[in-house]
């Protein structure tokens, strides 16, 4: 089994390694995930504390305390909400202190890259988003898609397999395409745009603000279309 990095994300080695421990071991006490971990109980008990300040586990009772991780798919809307905030946080500073953006073109290399760069922009979104996305990606964008819908954007959103979420409809895209895999197209607000497809759990691709690479986004959402 691969071992749990969830260092880029802040936490420590000995968080990943818990967290992972508590996933495949289940809840315990810090005894328990000290000895399951094999771990000085004061490391572990520390690294339980930190899971929990960080939204990745929860304690039970008092004496002895049990700690229960939070389920994989929390986490990741978590990570993805809070990295969000840190990103318009970020973006707002650069522009009081940078000349006006030109258009960009940035290669997308992994899923959770692609899928980053998404709920940053839908998060951000005016007027309209357009997504086309596989089914599984959606829990982790919902949280920018609810922020969007709930400020009056136009949602237009489409997956080849069936999605529901309680705010929007997913509309089914036909099946029948030559995109090289599956296909994730997003256009937000007519400014911004990643066309990309994954293979297996590779994801290759580019955002870009481009004008024409937008325009072409567009007509490639377009031409995907909803089942009947």
């Amino acid at each position: 089994m691969r071992t749990l990095n969830l260092i880029p994300f802040g936490f420590t080695p000995t968080e990943s390694l818990v967290y992972q421990v508590l996933l495949t071991t289940g809840p315990g006490t810090g005894y328990g995930i000290a000895r399951a971990a094999s771990l000085a109980r004061a490391n572990a008990y520390s690294a339980l504390e930190g899971l929990v300040s960080k939204g990745a586990a929860r304690v039970e009772g008092v004496r002895p305390k049990r700690y229960r991780p939070e389920a994989p798919t929390a986490l990741v809307a978590k990570i993805a909400s809070d990295h969000g905030q840190a990103l318009d946080a970020l973006r707002e500073h650069l522009a009081e202190i940078t000349v006006p953006d030109s258009p960009t073109l940035v290669e997308i290399e992994s899923a959770r890259g692609s899928l980053q760069l998404i709920a940053h922009d839908v998060g951000r979104a005016q007027a309209s988003v357009r997504l086309l996305a596989p089914a599984d990606a959606y829990p982790i964008l919902t949280p920018s898609l609810r922020k969007a819908a709930a400020s009056g954007v136009s949602l237009d959103l489409r997956s080849i397999d069936s999605v529901a979420l309680p705010f929007a409809t997913v509309g089914v895209a036909h099946e029948g395409h030559h995109w090289p895999g599956q296909p994730l197209v997003a256009v937000v607000d007519e400014k911004s745009a990643v066309m990309a497809a994954r293979t297996g759990t590779e994801v290759r691709g580019h955002w870009s603000t481009a004008p024409a690479f937008v325009a072409a986004a567009a007509l490639a959402f377009e031409r995907f279309g909803t089942a009947p």
